[in-house]
């Protein structure tokens, strides 16, 4: 009798441990179940924008320089004037306002502090005209004879004249210490051309 006892719950623990196996069983293939079904989608249409790290580009207005003024602006029709802007150690030869020429040049030895050598501001006209002369002086540092193809004198002894002994370039800087006692040097070939086309009387004005 006390063996069918036993065999009973042997038989009920192997029935009880059965059924666990089962469960796990279910409990892994439920889980398996779940993993296979498809998740819900979002349509990619209504999906948010992802944040940028980079910052949108902002446009910026950009500001042009004025426009420097016309060389001749101002000029009345039909007057020839010449103009010369020491600073820029340049001519510029106008016809009203329309530009006949323009070129470097080199005005007065403005540093050299022991005469006065800077070629002076202000408006006047050329008062004569000469070929082949020669341009005489001298100063405290000594004379001069400058021979010329080319002479146009516009205030008193200043004037327009080439200057073949001249071995810096035009438009240098270097006029400060090496330049000219006063007068104008143009290059050959523009003041052969200025001589030319300028009559007596022809306006200057040098600026600084």
């Amino acid at each position: 009798m006390k063996k069918l006892i036993n065999l009973r719950n042997i038989a009920a623990i192997a029935g009880t441990v059965s059924v666990a196996i089962a469960l796990v069983g279910c409990s892994s293939a439920t889980h398996n179940a779940a993993s296979t079904t498809p998740a819900p989608t979002t349509s990619a249409t209504h999906a948010a924008p992802a944040p940028s790290s980079t910052p949108a580009p902002v446009a910026k207005a950009v500001v042009a320089a004025p426009p420097a003024p016309a060389p001749c602006a101002g000029t009345p029709a039909g007057i020839k004037h010449i103009y010369i802007s020491i600073g820029q150690q340049h001519l510029w030869a106008c016809t009203g306002e329309a530009l006949l020429t323009d070129s470097p040049i080199t005005t007065g030895a403005s540093a050299i502090t022991n005469v006065h050598y800077a070629t002076p501001l202000g408006t006047s006209h050329i008062t004569g005209k000469s070929r082949n002369t020669v341009l005489a002086g001298h100063d405290v540092n000594g004379p001069w004879n400058d021979p010329v193809k080319y002479w146009m004198p516009f205030d008193g002894g200043i004037g327009f004249h080439d200057a073949s002994w001249q071995t810096f370039p035009y438009g240098s800087d270097l006029y400060k210490t090496q330049g000219s006692h006063g007068c104008v040097h143009v290059p050959l070939a523009v003041i052969t051309a200025l001589f030319g086309w300028a009559p007596v009387g022809t306006l200057v004005t040098v600026r600084g």
